[in-house]
């Protein structure tokens, strides 16, 4: 989402762009550093004296926090000393990118409770409790990306008969979805003055026979028999991915732990409700869940469903 947001302040061509980055010469920064109006400079997120360096002397402020690097007692701490640096530094605007708070919207349950979420919730909280005096704060809340219904942790799979299933603990709620691609007109929108739709895995798998002609269905597997199958690696951390070198403390949740919440979170439609109409007032042409409006999502999976199909008959 970060690379989202970038592109849109850089195509926009009304803002300079400073971005804090921990290695300004990866192969990541320095697609950043490629667009317009963008400047890289080397820091950290959680190192007090480096947020002073990236924020000073600018309009606005945009903080989107890694859980997965910080660790969810660092998150915590540094959202909210973002937000008091910025106010410091004299920031007009300050936007933070943040989530549903689960574990409050689910009355602290903390069956509802995974380590890249709750801090994100209690900053959000935090910030907007402050009120609108001396500096206007934002709360930018993205729910699950379209994308991922083609990449990542909704990727479907072929079956022997030659349809295509999505198996996983979604129970019918409908679960709120938002195309990348969609971001950045909202975050535009919410910088001067964020898109769902909610979908159960049934219709996106319906949508899928609609378009394709490839037989699509959902198929409900019971939690502990999807962890069986997905876990990474017994006993893995929430954040195994970001690497060895990642914050682990006794507040790091296990990737069983964090993505069971997680499942049960999105999969029983416990999700904040979206006002469909107002988002489409702000950016009438969002990718929306009827078919005729993902053009560029269907043509994914479409893709995906040949690859697929090629993958298993070269083996």
């Amino acid at each position: 989402m970060r690379e989202i947001l970038l592109i849109a302040l850089s195509e926009s061509k009304r803002f300079a762009v400073r971005v804090l980055t921990r290695d300004t010469k990866s192969s990541r920064a320095q697609g950043i550093a490629r667009l317009l109006n963008v400047t890289l400079i080397e820091g950290r997120q959680d190192n007090q004296e480096d947020l002073h360096r990236a924020i000073h002397g600018f309009y606005g402020a945009l903080v989107n926090t890694d859980g997965f690097t910080l660790g969810e007692k660092n998150e915590l701490f540094y959202g909210c000393q973002s937000y008091e640096i910025v106010r410091l530094e004299g920031v007009q605007h300050y936007v933070y990118a943040g989530t549903d708070f689960a574990l409050k919207n689910a009355n602290w349950d903390e069956k509802y409770h995974w380590g890249h979420n709750g801090a994100k919730g209690r900053v959000a909280d935090y910030i907007l409790a402050q009120g609108q005096q001396g500096m206007k704060s934002s709360v930018l809340t993205t729910c699950l990306y379209m994308n991922m219904l083609w990449d990542g942790m909704f990727a479907l799979t072929e079956q022997l008969d030659g349809s295509f299933v999505w198996a996983n603990p979604a129970k019918s709620s409908k679960i709120p979805l938002i195309a990348l691609e969609d971001i950045g007109p909202y975050f535009l929108w919410l910088f001067d003055a964020i898109p769902r739709n909610r979908v159960s895995f049934v219709d996106i798998a319906a949508a899928f026979t609609e378009i394709t002609r490839e037989k699509g269905v959902h198929r409900y597997i019971p939690l502990e028999d999807y962890l069986l199958s997905a876990e990474p690696l017994q006993n893995a951390p929430e954040n195994w991915a970001a690497g060895p070198n990642a914050v682990r403390d006794e507040s790091t949740m296990t990737w069983r732990e964090n993505l069971s919440a997680w499942w049960r979170y999105w999969g029983e439609g416990l999700s904040e409700p979206r006002d469909m109409n107002f988002l489409d007032t702000i950016h009438p042409g969002r990718i929306k869940s009827k078919p005729r409006n993902v053009p560029k999502g269907i043509e994914d999976l479409k893709k995906q469903a040949a690859w697929l199909r090629q993958a298993s008959t070269s083996v």
